[in-house]
């Protein structure tokens, strides 16, 4: 799931930056949460293991993942 939030996340950062002000890292992990929804909306439409075991581990492993990347990226990106 990691490798398809990356197009959404591109798309969201940008216009995470008038958000940006207060709180640079938070707009970025808002953005990152938004990303990884949206992809895990798209693997899920798509994969054919949905157990709720797979689903239960996986899925918030890779949102943590991309929430935290977006945090990480949006500190450093999202400063005036």
């Amino acid at each position: 799931m990691d490798a398809t939030s990356g197009w959404p996340q591109r798309a969201l950062l940008p216009d995470a930056n008038p958000l940006a002000s207060s709180s640079p890292g938070l707009a970025g992990a808002v953005a990152g949460l938004a990303a990884s929804g949206i992809a895990a909306t798209f693997y899920a439409a798509n994969c054919t293991d949905d157990s709720a075991l797979f689903v239960i581990t996986w899925y918030p492993i890779a949102i943590l993942i991309v929430t935290t990347a977006g945090y990480l990226i949006g500190s450093k990106l999202l400063r005036w």
